[in-house]
């Protein structure tokens, strides 16, 4: 007896909230292509056009995913200009989004490949000023959950956009990572991984020099800020039960700076 066929996983990331009728409407556009896809939100409460924070959203979503899964990301402070519509296909999983930075990590995978999608005879985009979330990437997502390869809905393409600065530099003793995302809890995730960090070490940020990490939140001084690396394997800066965001004024990719501490030979 063959398996039954598993209905098509589409996920959506957007800033768009849910006070309005956008998120329901992109459903809505989906469903009637596409009557038994199982439509899951990941957030619709990205910060307004904060493409950064959509793209490690994105990113880190997708490792809980099986393959065949599409994932739709719209976060278009672009939208009705003439940027692009992209597809980048990864590890048997495909990702519709603006060609403005919102698929970087994505893009920049050795594995990856990209697709500028076109109206063509499988998609005929209408003209759509304000909504291209429903008009334009909502039928794509449609179009490649349904098994349409994405190479018959474009070109593949090498010049994708990507949002410079999210790399981490290496200079001798210094390592420079930077804060890629807050969470609701306004802890600072950083760009930097465990494997990153030297033995000894020490983390400058907000003109504060940090040291340890801890191995949990509850070990965390109340009165301090703190180090730890998060579920995902980042370096995450936070405060318990407080917004190290708020305290240190922090903003979108500053600069963590780590000092590799040199052992004495009395150590």
């Amino acid at each position: 007896m063959s398996k039954r066929a598993r209905p098509p996983i589409i996920t959506l990331t957007t800033d768009f909230g849910l006070r309005d009728y956008f998120v329901g409407s992109i459903k809505g556009v989906i469903l009637q292509a596409l009557p038994k896809a199982r439509l899951i939100d990941i957030s619709h409460e990205i910060p307004r056009h904060d493409i950064i924070s959509g793209a490690f959203v994105v990113n880190e979503v997708c490792r809980y995913f099986p393959s065949g899964t599409v994932h739709l990301a719209v976060v278009d402070p672009g939208v009705g200009t003439v940027r692009r519509k992209i597809v980048v296909s990864f590890q048997g999983q495909h990702f519709v989004a603006p060609d403005n930075g919102l698929l970087t990590y994505l893009v920049d995978k050795a594995e990856s490949r990209v697709f500028e999608i076109r109206g063509n005879t499988l998609l005929k985009f209408e003209e759509s000023p304000t909504f291209a979330g429903r008009d334009h990437f909502a039928p794509i997502a449609a179009a490649l959950a349904s098994g349409t390869d994405p190479a018959a809905l474009g070109v593949e393409i090498e010049d994708a956009y990507k949002i410079s600065g999210l790399a981490i530099e290496k200079k001798e003793s210094k390592l420079g990572g930077k804060i890629v995302y807050f969470d609701h809890f306004g802890n600072a995730i950083t760009n930097i991984k465990r494997a990153d960090l030297p033995e000894k070490f020490e983390i400058v940020i907000a003109g504060e020099t940090l040291t340890g990490l801890k191995q949990n939140y509850a070990e965390g001084d109340e009165a301090k800020v703190n180090l730890i690396i998060n579920s995902s394997g980042y370096l995450e800066i936070f405060m318990p039960e407080k917004s190290v965001k708020e305290r240190l004024n922090l903003e979108l990719l500053d600069v963590v700076a780590v000092l590799n501490v040199i052992k004495s030979p009395n150590d």
